[in-house]
């Protein structure tokens, strides 16, 4: 379904994409980092960088390598065993799409021939369908600021379908489940998405990007999360998540299917990526 059918925003802000190498231990070597550094040339690395990323940046386009963290990601309802399995991700971002495959394309080069697989997600940036003014200021000007990779070294990508039963509802009914119930003696009996997720607003920071052909495929994710926090912050963001997941609190949650929580450390070079964990 298209975005337009769904009264939800057709306009793309930016280009996502996240990168799920998989490499066997012995391909790890001091040359194969060097080039996989070496594909970064001219974008930013995001791990240093503090705050929104400018428009000159988000034109050459942003890369940030994450590795592995087994140990923390979990299965879900979607099976995704390339994903899961990866040795590290590399995410990117840019303002338009001819960086993104440009180094989609070099980084196959280098890893197919080490035996290594590429798993790639796509999607698009785009502005907010389901916010008012008023939750623009509940849930996203206080929220976090992008901050370097030394002040929150987690990140976890999360991606979902919304149920076929979700893309049929009318677009009131869909917007009204993000939203705290009451009953009629004003009572919440439920927090809704907005309330689930708020201890995360201010110490999370959050992107979703979109699948570029539209919705409620079923043979691709509708949405990518990806989220960084600091290692104080891990329980918080476990603690929104499982909040989230509990549909007698959040009932939109009966109409996702998600993909596995995939959980990396954000290294600044790709020599990181074989350090022991």
């Amino acid at each position: 379904m298209q975005a337009a059918d769904l009264n939800l925003t057709t306009q793309v802000t930016g280009h996502g994409r996240f990168l799920f190498v998989s490499l066997p231990l012995d391909a790890a070597s001091t040359p194969l980092a060097a080039a996989l550094d070496s594909l970064g040339a001219g974008m930013e690395n995001i791990f240093p960088m503090e705050g929104p990323a400018s428009a000159e940046a988000l034109q050459r386009g942003r890369w940030q390598f994450l590795r592995a963290e087994p140990a923390l990601s979990s299965a879900k309802d979607i099976a995704h065993t390339a994903m899961l399995t990866a040795t590290f991700l590399v995410y990117l971002e840019a303002a338009s799409l001819e960086p993104l495959v440009r180094y989609e394309a070099g980084l196959r080069e280098i890893i197919v021939p080490q035996r290594g697989r590429v798993e790639a997600l796509a999607g698009i940036q785009k502005p907010r369908s389901y916010t008012s003014y008023a939750m623009t200021q509940f849930a996203y000007a206080p929220a976090q600021s992008p901050r370097p990779g030394t002040q929150c070294p987690l990140g976890v990508v999360t991606p979902q379908n919304k149920t076929a039963a979700w893309w049929s509802m009318d677009w009131m009914r869909r917007e009204s489940l993000f939203l705290p119930r009451y009953d009629d003696r004003g009572t919440m009996v439920a927090q809704g998405h907005a309330l689930a997720a708020a201890a995360g607003i201010p110490c999370i920071t959050r992107r979703l990007v979109h699948h570029p052909e539209g919705y409620g495929s079923g043979q691709r994710y509708d949405f990518i999360g990806y989220f960084e926090f600091a290692e104080a912050e891990a329980q918080t963001f476990r603690a929104v998540m499982a909040g989230l997941r509990d549909v007698s609190q959040n009932p939109e949650w009966a109409y996702v299917q998600e993909g596995p929580e995939w959980w990396g450390r954000r290294v600044e070079s790709a020599a990181a990526l074989w350090e022991p964990r």
